[in-house]
C-alpha cells in the first residue's frame, strides 16, 4: 500500500462536500455541525475570532478536507501543520510507519507535512476558501471568524530558504498565487450550485490569510538560534510569532517524578533532552527581549506551550527508537510550564496551550487567560473530530479575558492539581480487548452496541465505525447499499498515509487501513499496494478493475463475476452511483 497522499482538486473537494451534506446532513462525516454564537467573538491578531479553539499543528492539519471538518465540527483556530526545507518523500523516507498510537496517552514519530512545501500551501490555501463559502451556505457563522495560523520550523537557515520563504508570503497574501485563483475562478463558474453564496460571497474572500506564525524547533536548539528565528520573524516577516517552548524547561527531575507519580514509571527518558534543549533560566531573559522586539515593531509575541515530550520506545508502541508523547499524561507537564511562566512574567506573557487539552480541562484552560487553546489527541480517539464540537461549546461558556492577561493564581492551583488529579493519572483499566482475533472483514463490521438510529442512516443499523471517527484525513467512509443491513466501512487509499491510528481502535485484531476494501484512485496506485479493492474503468459501463486475494481481474461491477461477490458488487455500484465525489 502506498502511504503518499494526494491533494483532492478544488472542485472534488467542493462537490464532495455539497453533495455529502445534501445526501446525509453531513460533512466527511461530521453528524453534527457546530453553529458559532457571535456575541461571544473575540479578537486576536487584529482579527475576529468565534471561539478559541482548534486543531493543533499535526495530522488534523495536514490537508483541506481535515480543516474544512475541523471547521464543521467547531474549530475556529487553526494551527496549520508545520513545513519545514525538507518536504515529500525525502521526509516521508525518514517517517516509520504506522507513525501515531494513541490508545491511551499517545505517541508519535512524525513532525511535520509530508507533503511538499507548495502542495501545503495549496492545501491551506483551498481549505481557507471553502471554509469562507460553507460558513455562508450552511450557516455556521461569520466568513472572518476563523484564523489560520502557520507553522513553520526548524533552524533559520530553513525558514529562510527560498522555498518556506515563498511559503510564508504566499500565506500572508496568496492573492497572485496560481491555486487561489484557481479555486475562485471554480466556485464563480459554479455559482449555481450554491443556495446561499453569492458571486459577491466569492469575490470578497480575503487573500491575506495568515498573520501569525507558530515557530516549532528541535530539541536541542540553541536559545541563540531560537532568538535569532523569532527577530527575523518579526523584524524581517513582519508577522505575530509565537515560540513553542518545550516540556524540558521544568527539568529532568521535575519530570521524572511527575511521571511517576502519576503513574508512568515505564515511561523511559534519560536527563540528555533536559540538559540538551533550552534552560529556564535562559529562556526568560530571551523571551523578555523578544516581547519588546515585538512590541517595537507593533506586533504581538507569545509561547506556545508545550511541544511534545521525546521517550525512548521500550514497548514496540512504535517503530525505530524514540518517539513523542503527547496526551493527558503531557497536560501537567505542559500547564506547569504555563504557570512557572506565568509567574515569572507577573501574567504578561500572552500565551496559547496545547499540551493534553481536551474537554475536560478547555474551560480550565481558557478561564486561567491562555487561550487559543489547540488540540490533537482527542481527536485521534474514538468521536474525533466529535469532541472538537464538546469542546467548543464548552469553551463558549467562558468569560475570555485580553489575550495576554494571565491569571497566576488561577494558573498555579490548576498546575498544582493536575498532578494529582485523576483525569491525567495512568488508566489501570487496560485498552478494550479485541472482540476477535481475525481481521476487519471486507464487509459487515461488527454492529455497534445499542447504537441508536440516527436520521442519516434510518434503514441501516450502525457498525462500530471507530476507523471513521480517528481516521484525521477521513480515509474509512462510512457507505449506505441498499438492499444491505449494515453501514459499509470504504478505505479510500489515495487520502491515507498510513498513520495506523485507525488499528488501536479496531474491535478487530487487523488494521482498518490494509484489511477494508479499498478504492483506488488509478491502476498506478493499485499496483502499489496490496489491499483488496478496485479501481473504476469506465463509470458508464461499471467497469473496474477488481483484486481480492491473488486474483485480480476487470469486471462489471453489476453482473456476476466469480472474483465478486453478490454484495461486493453492490458496494461498488453504490460508490459509483451515489458517491461519484470519492474519484480522484
Amino acid at each position: 500500500m502506498s502511504d503518499i497522499m494526494k491533494s483532492i482538486p478544488f472542485g472534488q473537494l467542493t462537490e464532495w462536500i455539497l453533495n455529502e451534506y445534501k445526501k446525509t446532513g453531513q460533512v466527511f462525516g461530521i453528524q453534527k455541525a457546530y453553529v458559532a454564537d457571535q456575541s461571544k467573538t473575540i479578537e486576536i491578531f487584529g482579527r475576529k475570532l468565534e471561539n478559541p479553539v482548534g486543531p493543533a499543528a499535526g495530522p488534523h492539519t495536514q490537508l483541506a478536507q481535515n480543516l474544512v471538518a475541523a471547521y464543521v465540527a467547531g474549530a475556529r483556530f487553526f494551527e496549520l501543520k508545520t513545513v519545514q526545507k525538507m518536504d515529500g518523500p525525502e521526509l516521508s523516507a525518514c517517517i516509520p510507519k504506522p507513525c501515531i498510537v494513541a490508545e491511551d496517552e499517545a505517541y508519535n514519530c512524525e513532525w511535520s507535512t509530508e507533503l511538499y512545501v507548495p502542495q501545503a500551501m495549496a492545501e491551506y490555501i483551498k481549505g481557507w476558501i471553502l471554509i469562507h463559502v460553507i460558513a455562508k451556505e450552511f450557516g455556521l457563522g461569520s466568513p472572518d471568524g476563523f484564523q489560520f495560523n502557520m507553522s513553520c520550523g526548524y533552524n533559520l537557515e530553513g525558514i529562510k530558504d527560498k522555498k518556506i520563504d515563498d511559503f510564508i508570503e504566499g500565506l500572508k497574501d496568496a492573492g497572485d498565487t496560481a491555486i487561489f485563483k484557481e479555486c475562485k475562478q471554480w466556485l464563480l463558474e459554479h455559482i449555481s450550485l450554491f443556495e446561499h453564496v453569492t458571486k459577491e460571497d466569492i469575490e470578497a474572500v480575503p487573500a491575506e490569510i495568515c498573520n501569525s506564525i507558530t515557530l516549532s524547533t528541535m530539541h536541542g536548539c540553541p536559545p541563540q538560534e531560537i532568538e535569532n528565528i523569532v527577530t527575523y520573524l518579526l523584524k524581517e516577516k513582519h508577522i505575530n510569532t509565537y515560540v513553542k517552548c518545550n516540556p524540558t524547561l521544568l527539568g529532568y527531575e521535575f519530570v521524572r517524578k511527575a511521571m511517576d507519580d502519576l503513574g508512568y514509571d515505564y515511561m523511559a527518558f534519560t536527563d540528555f533532552h533536559f540538559k540538551d534543549d533550552l534552560q529556564y533560566e535562559d529562556a526568560v531573559p530571551m523571551l523578555k527581549r523578544l516581547l519588546e522586539t515585538a512590541s517595537q515593531e507593533g506586533l504581538s509575541f507569545g509561547v506556545k506551550l508545550t511541544n511534545t515530550f521525546p521517550v525512548d520506545i521500550k514497548r514496540q508502541e512504535l517503530p525505530g527508537e524514540e518517539m513523542y508523547m503527547s496526551g493527558k499524561a503531557l497536560f501537567p507537564l505542559s500547564i506547569s510550564v504555563a504557570s512557572r511562566l506565568a509567574e515569572s512574567f507577573d501574567g504578561k506573557l500572552p500565551m496559547s496551550f496545547s499540551g493534553g487539552a481536551d474537554q475536560k480541562n478547555i474551560d480550565q484552560i481558557v478561564c486561567c487567560g491562555i487561550w487559543p487553546v489547540t488540540v490533537a489527541t482527542v481527536l485521534l480517539k474514538p468521536g474525533g473530530y466529535k469532541w472538537l464540537t464538546r469542546i467548543a461549546e464548552k469553551a463558549d461558556t467562558c468569560e475570555i479575558g485580553k489575550c495576554g492577561e494571565v491569571q497566576v493564581e488561577t494558573l498555579k492551583k490548576l498546575a498544582e492539581d493536575s498532578l494529582t488529579d485523576a483525569h491525567y493519572q495512568k488508566t489501570v483499566k487496560k485498552a478494550a480487548a479485541k472482540q476477535t482475533e481475525e481481521k476487519s472483514p471486507l464487509l459487515d463490521c461488527l454492529k455497534k452496541k445499542d447504537a441508536p438510529k440516527v436520521k442519516e442512516f434510518t434503514r441501516h443499523k450502525r457498525v462500530c465505525g471507530n476507523c471513521a471517527d480517528v481516521c484525521p484525513n477521513r480515509a474509512n467512509v462510512l457507505i449506505e447499499v441498499p438492499e444491505m443491513e449494515l453501514l459499509q466501512i470504504l478505505h479510500i487509499d489515495y487520502m491515507c498515509n498510513e498513520c495506523g491510528n485507525c488499528r488501536s481502535f479496531c474491535q478487530y485484531a487487523g488494521a482498518p487501513y490494509k484489511d477494508k476494501f479499498t478504492l483506488f484512485a488509478t491502476e498506478e496506485d493499485m499496483e502499489d499496494s496490496t489491499n483488496n479493492g478496485f479501481t473504476v474503468l469506465d463509470a458508464e459501463t461499471k467497469e473496474v478493475l477488481v483484486r481480492i486475494g491473488d486474483r485480480q481481474e476487470k469486471v462489471k461491477a453489476d453482473q456476476p463475476s466469480e472474483i465478486l461477490s453478490e454484495n461486493l458488487g453492490k458496494l461498488i455500484c453504490t460508490v459509483i452511483n451515489d458517491y461519484t465525489y470519492l474519484f480522484m
